[in-house]
């Protein structure tokens, strides 16, 4: 590994270290939904489906936790359904698996409709966003732009957000930010 990609990893451990330390302090069902590390294997092989390069914040936090677990149906409202759905407004952080199918969804639907205005902002999808985070039925969520590292959001019906945060160790420190002052704990798990 170079100086750069040490630095990068070492930043988002940081970051990712104290929203896991909060949510294993204060809401364990939550810190338990966290996933086990993803394998390297498991991460290269989904490059290789995807055509794109993870930029190496993502393989770091992938390899410390490869997303939530989560049960088949996520569309239920179960109480392990709600532990897994820590991040504000009920969203949750996508497996090395999800990311694969959610990317490919979102490039079939803009392979289907195909937007008129080339803008980023207008885009259904772009070829190097990498999905990590989205809603319950995935008409909203969050990306990291490979070829910059840069996180942006998309949303049903609306512009693409681009530039929301510098990398995901920027996210991950405002989200250990917001849980430390917005969070509320309900039965051990996070609740906003």
């Amino acid at each position: 590994m170079n100086q750069q990609h040490a630095r990068e990893a070492e930043k988002v451990r940081q970051a990712w270290g104290r929203v896991t330390r909060w949510l294993e302090r204060h809401a364990p069902r939550s810190a338990a939904a966290l996933g086990e590390p993803a394998g390297p294997k498991m991460i290269s092989e989904a490059e290789g489906r995807l055509g794109v390069s993870f930029p190496q914040q993502m393989w770091t936090w992938l390899l410390t936790h490869n997303g939530v677990r989560r049960k088949e149906d996520h569309f239920g409202g179960s109480s392990e359904a709600r532990a897994n759905c820590f991040l504000p407004s009920g969203w949750h952080l996508l497996s090395v698996e999800e990311i694969v199918a959610v990317y490919e969804w979102r490039t079939s639907m803009a392979a289907m409709q195909p937007s008129p205005h080339p803008t980023p902002e207008c885009l259904g999808w772009h070829r190097n966003w990498i999905p990590f985070a989205v809603e319950s039925d995935w008409l909203y969520g969050r990306f990291v732009d490979a070829s910059t590292g840069v996180l942006g959001s998309w949303s049903d019906g609306d512009l693409n957000e681009l530039g929301t945060h510098d990398d995901l160790a920027e996210y991950f420190h405002d989200l250990a930010d917001e849980m430390r002052l917005y969070g509320k704990v309900e039965d051990g798990e996070l609740a906003w």
